[in-house]
């Protein structure tokens, strides 16, 4: 039996042992979430019928995410598993009320999502049975969860069918605030000439470098951050600017290989009417599920959000944006799709165990 099948709890008091260790082992499917740097900046806390998602920003990059917009964005992609993996294993419907306490007062941000540090940012319960359409459509995308990889080398099989846009951008449109649009043409070369940009500036900075390197060297050791394996391989032409791991404040580590990626990319822009911590907690969250989607049509997805993490170049990218749109939206987030020549190759990035995610 797949391990999403399980079906709905018994009410006993055996029964709520059960229930509560498929609760624990949601927990562990739902950390197979991406985050920035595969920080993993979650904590879990069990109450009653529900779980507790608090931001741990002791373990988040500052450098990458001078605003926090990251962090918050690793939470909604966690609560996206989460709600998932949970109705997968209980059979049980779910409800999420974001923000409990209302977040960190009105406009601060601090790096690394530091203001929300400590703070319950989405409360996930267990409901009453699911219906059969719920469940199916959990244990779809709940299946992917593990095969689900960032994608950094090139998407050379053809860009989405337009059927495969259909189901992505129904993805990102359950989060019921953020709506994902397909770049037109004449907008996918300002959105790369933007990240370009940004990346080279990036690749400029002695801190960014240096961040960089510690969240790779992690790897090895605290079950998180980068594995050199999972770097992918430069744009021989430069045109697709997914972020270098290779850079050190010394020089390059790389091997110097490069391949050729997809020309054009296809861009999907996740973008809603407004930028707050709501805001950027949903972003994470239909991101996830249109990662995953994307996972279950046997798409590639890579991530070219450089351009949004500093203000300024932000404001240059959301006035882009707007214009090519057709209205004023507020980017959150930036995917690559495409499918890939042949069986992909990832290298699995580490994740912490459980144990060290659930708080008393």
């Amino acid at each position: 039996m797949k391990w999403w099948a399980i079906g709905a709890p018994h009410l006993t008091s055996e029964g709520s042992m059960l229930e509560r260790d498929r609760i624990v082992s949601a927990l562990e499917d739902a950390s197979s979430a991406p985050s920035i740097h595969n920080s993993q900046p979650w904590r879990f806390r069990l109450v009653g019928s529900g779980v507790e998602v608090v931001l741990d920003a002791s373990v988040t990059p500052r450098t990458v995410d001078p605003v926090g917009r990251w962090a918050l964005a690793s939470i909604g992609a966690v609560v996206a598993n989460l709600e998932l993996a949970l109705t997968a294993r209980t059979g049980r419907a779910i409800t999420t009320a974001y923000l409990p306490d209302g977040g960190a007062p009105a406009g601060e941000t601090r790096a690394g999502g530091a203001a929300h540090d400590g703070r319950v940012l989405a409360v996930v319960t267990l409901g009453e049975v699911a219906t059969t359409t719920a469940a199916m459509h959990a244990a779809r995308l709940a299946g992917a969860m593990e095969e689900r990889r960032t994608t950094r080398g090139p998407l050379l099989g053809g860009p989405p069918t337009d059927e495969e846009w259909a189901e992505i951008r129904a993805a990102v449109a359950f989060s019921g605030e953020i709506l994902g649009a397909p770049a037109p043409s004449a907008l996918v070369p300002q959105l790369l000439a933007l990240t370009a940009r940004s990346e080279t500036e990036r690749q400029d900075s002695g801190a960014y470098l240096e961040e960089i390197q510690a969240w790779m060297a992690g790897a090895a050791r605290a079950g998180t951050g980068i594995p050199r394996g999972a770097v992918g391989t430069p744009d021989a032409d430069g045109r697709v600017p997914v972020r270098d791991f290779t850079q050190t404040p010394l020089g390059s580590s790389g091997d110097g290989d490069v391949v050729v990626f997809e020309d054009p990319p296809a861009l999907l822009v996740l973008h809603s009417g407004s930028d707050t911590p709501r805001d950027q907690l949903l972003a994470g969250y239909a991101m996830q599920r249109a990662m995953l989607e994307a996972t279950v049509l046997g798409l590639g997805v890579g991530v070219l959000g450089q351009a949004l993490e500093e203000p300024a170049s932000r404001a240059e990218f959301d006035a882009v944006a707007s214009t090519a749109l057709g209205g004023a939206v507020v980017v959150h987030q930036v995917l690559r799709l495409g499918h890939p020549l042949g069986a992909p190759t990832h290298v699995p990035t580490p994740r912490r165990p459980v144990a060290e995610l659930l708080l008393g």
